[in-house]
């Protein structure tokens, strides 16, 4: 790993400060000839230096005001253990909002990236014939992120598994005529991702533009001998945020796990799937569970709303903003719905796509149906979701069957009792990993995209996902549908008899999930 001073300011005024008190004392001691050994000193010093450290940590921890439900496992974690709270704090804690990086790049604040977004106005008849209800949802959602609401003019096509997409972004590709940007939070070199590489590759020698970008930490197993063969052959490739020290860098942290996919501004991808085999799904392999993935395929004006998205992270990466209309050519297809691109990341006070979720559960009359592969909500979630249940709203959460991250589903299942002791109905679909992230009301609305139901979806990734009305909703309940059919429900009367082990398990990973 290489080591950059701006980037790791942290380290070096620790390093500066532990050679201080290595060298200052042992001046001391020699200069006084005190009856003490340098050994002891050392400790003695270093642990009133951590002390105090842990101390202003804990007092800025208590200072923030927002989202005050991460502030206990931190103080927790600071009392219990304050080096390994400090060094893990300094890593990971800190607030994105406040780092360099964020305040270089002015032009990601506050929806300053969309240069060619229409704009927005809910008194239109248009919007106005619609369901007050429905409206409300898309006007919480543009307020936030300032990404238009695209009426009548985009359509959405539902994609439920990845040998059909894969099959479909490589014709895409090969169809391409000018550019072909593409973003994906894991890349592999597998036999999936060199087949859509190579045609990358085809596509550049002939001349057309392709853009792509992948996250470092995502993509950490990236073969970069076979990706520099790539790029000389003209393929633009961008790392998100690589990581060059450990410790105390926030960019460990802080990923970005948009998958979004623009051809010609004619048809754009975005959803659950990776480039890599295992979303493929064609077997199981001892490395991956059998996974059920979802992703759409936009067509229309709502496809120049992912390009300034993926124009804004190529931004981020490169200090390249680019504004060329030439990117912005999405063409109106004729359709009855609305689509809403609404991203959500660290950038963000508030996280949009959550809050949106919660304005849609309580907006909810008569259904909820979720399926995510993580639930680690916040108690604002929970609240929610059980008072809509115990308001008559038939709330339905398919979680994976079989876990990726066997650490991580004892998260899920410490939110289960709560869920289900009010009337939430949760299953969990057979021997397979459902790695679709969908989210349905009353089978009129639906988001579908990255995010998952957890709090690194909602605080601390990048996201994004797609919120549709009338076009791509009547696919998308009809696969959740079939996913219940090949889902076993979690009954409260056999629930409620776990051993009194696992209920305190639970409750102290219940603790720690904020920060998961």
């Amino acid at each position: 790993m290489r080591f950059n001073l701006k980037r790791n300011i942290w380290v070096v005024i620790i390093i500066i400060v532990m050679l201080l008190i290595r060298y200052g004392f042992e001046y001391a001691l020699r200069l006084f000839e005190l009856e003490v050994t340098f050994a002891e000193s050392f400790n003695i010093v270093a642990r009133y230096f951590i002390t105090f450290m842990s101390i202003i940590v804990f007092i800025h921890i208590i200072g923030k005001s927002d989202y005050s439900i991460s502030k206990l496992p931190w103080m927790l974690i600071l009392i219990i253990e304050p080096l390994t709270g400090l060094t893990i704090f300094l890593t990971f804690g800190r607030d994105y909002r406040e780092s360099s990086r964020y305040r270089r790049h002015s032009k990601i604040h506050n929806g300053k990236y969309l240069t060619h977004e229409p704009d927005t106005n809910f008194n239109k008849a248009t919007y106005k014939a619609i369901d007050s209800e429905i409206t409300d949802i898309y006007k919480t959602s543009h307020n936030m992120t300032k990404h238009h609401a695209y009426l009548y003019d985009s359509k959405v096509e539902v994609i439920n598994n990845g040998e059909d997409f894969f099959i479909r972004l490589a014709e895409e590709i090969k169809n391409a005529k000018k550019f072909i940007f593409l973003q994906f939070y894991i890349i592999r070199t597998d036999k999936t991702g060199r087949m859509i590489l190579d045609l990358l590759k085809e596509k550049a020698l002939e001349g057309i533009e392709v853009k792509v970008q992948y996250d470092a930490i995502g993509s950490v197993f990236l073969n970069q001998r076979y990706l520099k063969k790539i790029e000389e052959c003209g393929v633009e490739i961008k790392e998100f945020d690589p990581v060059f020290f450990a410790f105390f860098d926030t960019k460990m942290n802080y990923r970005n796990h948009r998958k979004n996919v623009i051809i010609d501004g004619k048809v754009a991808f975005t959803g659950g799937m990776n480039l890599a085999d295992e979303y493929q799904n064609k077997a199981r392999s001892k490395r991956f569970p059998r996974f059920r993935d979802t992703q759409i395929a936009v067509t229309g004006k709502a496809i120049n709303s992912l390009t300034a998205l993926f124009l804004r992270d190529w931004y981020y990466i490169t200090n390249d903003f680019i504004t060329d209309k030439k990117y912005y050519c999405a063409e109106k297809v004729e359709s009855q719905g609305m689509v809403e691109i609404i991203p959500s990341g660290p950038d963000y006070k508030y996280p949009p796509i959550r809050n949106t979720y919660v304005k849609m559960i309580n907006n909810a009359k008569v259904s909820i149906k979720i399926i995510t592969p993580y639930l680690a909500l916040d108690r604002e979630m929970v609240t929610s979701l059980m008072i809509a249940a115990r308001g008559g709203v038939n709330v339905e959460i398919i979680v994976p069957g079989t876990p990726d991250k066997k650490s991580v589903y004892e998260v899920t299942k410490s939110f289960f009792n709560d869920l289900l002791e009010e009337g939430v109905k949760i299953y969990t679909y057979t021997n397979t990993f459902c790695h679709a992230k969908v989210f349905i009301i009353d089978d009129m609305i639906a988001s579908c995209g990255t995010y998952n139901l957890d709090n690194r979806s909602a605080r601390i990734n990048f996201e994004v996902t797609a919120l549709l009305y009338n076009t791509g909703v009547k696919e998308l309940v009809k696969d959740f549908k079939i996913d219940l059919t090949k889902s076993k429900e979690v009954l409260y009367s056999k629930w409620k008899k776990r051993s009194r082990v696992q209920r305190l398990f639970e409750g102290f990973i219940g603790i720690m999930s904020p920060l998961v």
